[in-house]
């Protein structure tokens, strides 16, 4: 992400996705609606000079042999220095066509951090929808 490699952090990502913050929900139906989300997301995250995002993952279970559901606390950093609290994240992968996607995202944050800033300004873009329902069984 950091690198503003789009094309392979999209490879990770199921579309329709499913996204929450604090403030906001939406689903991204389109790749230009998710590469919208990710321009935005860059560009506030290189405004509050983050140099590096460190993800902990705190647990991660299989919901089925198709699905794992995982939490995972997010630090923003400049060079060695917090730029915000740390924040949870919580994240479904699905196994789609012998591919792990991330088919939803949900993050603690509020609509001036990172994805909440970004998800806020797309907002009027977006409608407010749960992407289709998948591996059930």
């Amino acid at each position: 992400m950091l690198a503003n490699d789009f094309e392979t952090f999209a490879e990770c990502f199921e579309i329709p996705h499913f996204i929450a913050t604090s403030d906001n929900k939406a689903s991204i139906d389109t790749i230009e609606q998710f590469r919208d989300l990710f321009d935005r997301t860059i560009e506030d995250l290189r405004l509050k000079r983050i140099t590096d995002l460190i993800r902990i993952c705190d647990v991660s279970e299989y919901r089925s042999p198709t699905q794992i559901g995982s939490t995972h606390t997010t630090h923003m950093m400049c060079g060695a220095q917090r730029v915000a609290d740390p924040f949870p994240s919580f994240s479904t992968f699905e196994l789609i066509d012998g591919d792990w996607k991330i088919t939803s995202s949900q993050y603690a944050v509020d609509k001036t951090l990172g994805i909440g800033a970004a998800l806020n300004a797309q907002r009027a873009n977006t409608p407010d929808k749960q992407t289709k329902v998948r591996n059930e069984k």
